[in-house]
């Protein structure tokens, strides 16, 4: 086993969102499919961040339009993915 050592991550540019990495106002979600996001909330959580995570600190009705969408684009949310599956997109309901 190899020793991988220890990890350091530099903070995002400054007026970009602390968290993420991404620009984007405070009630909006993080970004899941960041690469800053996926990186920091591994070493942080010790598991890849889903969009629940990225949500999490949204109002509730930020959150189900947000899922709404997502899902619509093709989003696994009970999987856990984060990136659409273009077969798995949904009809929209209006």
């Amino acid at each position: 086993m190899a020793d991988t050592g220890t990890m350091m991550l530099l903070p995002p540019r400054q007026g970009l969102c602390q968290t993420c990495g991404s620009q984007h106002e405070p009630h909006e979600p993080h970004n899941a499919q960041s690469l800053y996001y996926g990186v920091a909330f591994q070493m942080q959580h010790g598991r890849a961040p889903t969009w629940d995570d990225a949500l999490a600190h949204c109002a509730p009705e930020i959150q189900q339009a947000w899922r709404n969408e997502l899902i619509f684009m093709g989003v696994d949310f009970d999987a856990g993915e984060i990136n659409p599956n273009p077969k798995g997109k949904q009809a929209r309901h209006v």
